[in-house]
């Protein structure tokens, strides 16, 4: 006799011998439906299996491979999830159970994609620089030198970037003495090269061109270098309260809403950095004021969120003043 599983349409034809007495529960060998059999009324006349037969079949309970199964009587009711023949599966008892924990599956699967985001987000910053200010952070892990050197890089190299990073309004003391550092490995390293210019030049003795000797006089002045780096240290650190507050009150006419002291200070402090190109002589310090200027263009901008033509503006005054200092030096040399 063949028989066919309602499920997966599984066919196997089984002996006479083997077929049961009465109805039975089958379990198809395929894909593990359980169904309940009938045999036809002339396959009754074989007797009854026993329990434990060698058929391997036991009593109320049919399976075509021969595996043992716990016996069920006929009238016993089929086990949940049993499919019969031309009826769907039942619903679950528990659907409300269900749908709670289906909710929740689907809040760990967000949850669990959230977090491969933000970890991924985050082995991506580990691979990229920050744009922050390390030396705000200093001396955070590596120290003041590594932070000093990483946020020198930063304004010459990523000065628009860099300078959108400034906090408004905070205490511009770390500015400050970041200035300071810059300030004071300025002034020894000019008055290094200024001083070996003169020993070039003179070679110890008195130039007899007047204006050479009081240029030279001027590059290394005669004064101790403490009594120098004071003196220099504090007319610079005047020229950045100066110049920053210049700049701040003409932002404050063109736009008074974003016009903000710390931020144009901090500018003003870091874009020192590139001063640090005088330690090439002759041309470094003249290529290092052309690089800071760019930075403070660039700096007001970025910081203040502003269009080029409210930068220029706001920095024109500035760069008057500049150039009648710088008018006012050559003349000094001169004369």
């Amino acid at each position: 006799m063949i028989i066919t599983c309602p499920n997966c349409a599984f066919s196997r034809d089984v002996p006479p011998e083997k077929m049961p007495a009465h109805s039975v529960i089958a379990t198809c060998p395929r894909c593990s439906c359980r169904f309940r059999f009938s045999p036809a009324d002339d396959a009754l006349d074989a007797p009854p299996h026993e329990s434990g037969g060698t058929d391997g079949t036991e009593e109320g309970r049919y399976n075509p491979d021969g595996a043992d199964h716990p016996a069920q009587d006929e009238d016993d009711p089929l086990p949940p999830g049993t499919v019969r023949l031309g009826q769907s599966a039942p619903p679950p008892e528990n659907a409300a159970e269900q749908d709670n924990a289906d909710e929740q599956e689907d809040m760990r699967l967000t949850a669990a994609r959230a977090y491969s985001r933000e970890a991924a987000r985050f082995e991506e910053d580990e691979r990229t620089p920050d744009a922050g200010n390390p030396w705000d952070m200093a001396p955070a892990e590596k120290g003041w030198a590594a932070a000093f050197y990483q946020t020198v890089l930063r304004v010459m190299l990523d000065a628009q970037r860099f300078f959108s990073s400034l906090v408004p309004q905070t205490r511009p003391l770390r500015a400050l003495y970041f200035y300071l550092i810059v300030s004071v490995f300025q002034i020894v390293v000019e008055r290094f090269w200024g001083y070996m210019l003169l020993q070039y030049i003179s070679g110890g003795n008195p130039s007899p061109d007047p204006q050479l000797d009081r240029l030279l006089t001027m590059l290394a002045p005669q004064t101790s270098l403490a009594m120098t780096v004071l003196f220099k240290t504090g007319l610079l650190v005047l020229e950045l309260y100066f110049f920053a507050a210049l700049i701040h009150l003409t932002y404050r006419f063109l736009i008074p809403d974003r016009a903000d002291f710390s931020l144009v200070f901090q500018v003003m402090a870091y874009s020192s950095a590139p001063s640090l190109l005088c330690v090439a002589p002759l041309i470094g310090s003249l290529v290092g004021f052309v690089w800071s200027l760019s930075c403070i263009i660039i700096g007001c901008r970025s910081a203040l969120k502003l269009t080029w033509t409210q930068t220029m503006t706001g920095i024109a005054p500035a760069c008057f003043a500049v150039l009648l200092l710088l008018a006012q030096f050559m003349k000094a040399a001169q004369g």
